[in-house]
């Protein structure tokens, strides 16, 4: 995140499995928000997983 200014990148994103309950306080921690829920889009030893994207605006 610190460096992504002189990156020329205003916006960072984070796809993370929903149950991955830890990333994801890790990533709010940091200021991200959610911005998507993609319910069931993926299959994780034969049980069906969403994926939750989260994004933060750094410029």
């Amino acid at each position: 995140i610190y460096n992504a200014a002189g990156l020329d990148a205003p916006t960072l994103l984070g796809f993370i499995f929903a149950h991955n309950l830890p990333s994801i306080a890790l990533f709010e921690k940091m200021g991200f928000k959610e911005w998507a829920n993609l319910p069931n889009i993926a299959t994780l030893d034969q049980e069906e997983r969403s994926l939750k994207i989260l994004g933060i605006r750094i410029k």
